[in-house]
């Protein structure tokens, strides 16, 4: 349907140590879980149930996957802008490293949102081990219903707000995820039901912005970091 592309390997660039310097100046500060490690073997022997010396030391476990994946979130973040401002910077010109910065900025965004919400729920697997939930592992999403179960009021208050301001970027999640992708242009027909039968309708294609992802993850990054302000002072 149109002409055929070739990327070559060499357009190919990870983030410039210059590139990695600007955005960094710009990721706001996501806090990271330091909580001392409890050996359950020690705690076992220094009298602790079985039950709470197992918890204290998953505790210090699930704060360090959660750290990782705080890690990744933000690197994909570097990536998302490093592909965005070269774009900007290449836009108008016919270098072959516009199809290239292009293909991997939509790559990245994709992988964000993965990352994003994936980190969410693992926040929500330490908090179900921290507030002694005892939920099922793979039963915790965080989301309304879990919050249900939380009763430290800080803690809550804060899921509260961050699943309030997060909602809409979820839905963007779940488009990436289980829906038409909105990051690819929408060229589908609709059908229209009318009295005296159907009619089929073709429009523009729909498609939406690189900017507004771009404002999205932007505003995603400081809800991430307000949350973790204010969970790091409870999870210690």
């Amino acid at each position: 349907m149109g002409e055929t592309i070739t990327l070559k390997a060499d357009t190919f660039k990870y983030p410039t140590k210059e590139e990695r310097r600007k955005i960094n100046n710009i990721i706001p500060k996501i806090e990271r879980f330091n909580v001392e490690y409890k050996s359950a073997t020690i705690g076992i022997l220094q009298n602790s149930s079985f039950e709470t010396a197992i918890r204290e030391e998953d505790i210090y476990w699930w704060c360090n996957c959660v750290n990782n994946r705080l890690g990744k979130m933000e690197e994909t973040f570097v990536y998302v802008n490093t592909h965005y401002l070269r774009e900007l910077e290449i836009k108008n010109d016919e270098a072959v490293n516009q199809y290239t910065d292009k293909l991997l900025l939509e790559y990245f965004i994709e992988i964000f949102y993965y990352y994003y919400f994936s980190t969410r729920d693992v926040i929500g697997q330490l908090l179900n081990v921290y507030c002694d939930l005892k939920l099922r592992e793979d039963k915790i999403f965080l989301n309304e219903k879990f919050l249900e179960q939380i009763h430290t009021e800080e803690i809550k208050n804060a899921l509260t707000d961050f699943l309030n301001n997060t909602k809409d970027s979820y839905n963007i999640r779940n488009s990436f995820n289980h829906r038409f992708t909105p990051i690819n242009k929408d060229f589908r027909a609709t059908k229209n039901v009318i009295k005296d039968g159907n009619t089929i309708k073709f429009y523009s294609a729909k498609d939406v912005k690189i900017e507004v992802f771009i404002a999205d993850i932007e505003s995603l990054m400081k809800h991430f970091a307000h949350l973790t302000q204010k969970l790091v002072l409870e999870i210690k």
